[in-house]
């Protein structure tokens, strides 16, 4: 009689642990839903060059959130967040589609001098595309360097908030 409720308890608790794992890896894909909903859906970041260019990077978030870090020669440094129309990231997310920036290549270097770089990122679902492009490249197609101005130009009359 003990061996049999001995092996009864083990039972139990072996469906207990397997009920209490479920539930932990739910718990753990629910987190990671939620972290990935909480990604930017694209960025752009601006770094130093030789002279006195500006540092910074800007996340835009599919809500219309919009975080910038002013890093170094900005007019604001710092962590300052803004709030920008739906309607303008999905027209931002077009001129990326547009430019077919998946295709792209993922770095396009420059000469022999500093140039600043642009940093640019692209979620979609799952897969998430980066591109590094010393603005002197003569290799960048132009439309790359036109994407990246109209992502300044989106948060240029914005009220920033820290």
């Amino acid at each position: 009689m003990p061996s049999r409720t001995i092996v009864t308890l083990a039972l139990a608790l072996v469906c207990a642990t397997a009920s209490g794992a479920s539930a932990q890896t739910h718990y753990s894909h629910g987190k990671l839903a939620k972290a990935s909903a909480e990604a930017p859906v694209f960025t752009l970041e601006r770094t130093q060059c030789k002279g006195q260019c500006a540092e910074y990077k800007l996340s835009f978030f599919g809500d219309g959130t919009v975080t910038y870090d002013g890093k170094a020669n900005v007019s604001k440094a710092g962590h300052w967040h803004a709030t920008i129309p739906r309607e303008q990231i999905a027209r931002i997310v077009a001129d990326f589609q547009r430019l077919d920036y998946f295709s792209l290549e993922s770095s396009y270097a420059g000469g022999l001098s500093k140039n600043p770089v642009a940093i640019t990122s692209l979620r979609q679902n799952d897969h998430v595309k980066t591109v590094t492009h010393d603005t002197g490249s003569p290799f960048s197609p132009e439309a790359l360097t036109t994407l990246e101005d109209r992502i300044d130009a989106a948060v240029q009359s914005v009220d920033w908030v820290r």
